[in-house]
């Protein structure tokens, strides 16, 4: 399970501003993504679905950049081949009062796992 802080909310990045301000917003999460997967052995899979809890302020469709900054930090990292339908089969995104404030967790549920 990983455990993400809250993501730049999807309104924040896309409702205009300079495109060098989106991408630190991306490559500032991507490096926590990435903390995140380095505690953990290395390996790669067949195909992937995401399981998101959540407990901030956004709403459910604000939060999507966790699955999609994960999705290509997975790729980036050499996890997954790539994350078309083929390799990322699906996502769910639930909010969960019981976590703590402004936490993500994510559970990659992977088939075809090889170390």
């Amino acid at each position: 399970m990983l455990n993400l802080p809250k993501p730049p909310s999807l309104n924040k990045i896309y409702s205009g501003g300079h495109w060098a301000i989106r991408a630190k917003y991306k490559n500032d999460y991507k490096g926590e993504i990435k903390k995140e997967l380095d505690r953990f052995d290395k390996f790669t899979c067949e195909s992937y679905s995401l399981d998101i809890r959540y407990n901030s302020r956004l709403d459910i469709d604000n939060g999507i950049l966790v699955s999609k900054f994960l999705s290509d930090s997975l790729v980036e990292e050499g996890y997954v081949e790539d994350d078309s339908p083929k390799y990322f089969t699906s996502v769910r995104i639930r909010f969960d009062g019981s976590l703590p404030k402004n936490v993500y967790q994510v559970v990659i549920k992977i088939k075809g796992y090889k170390l």
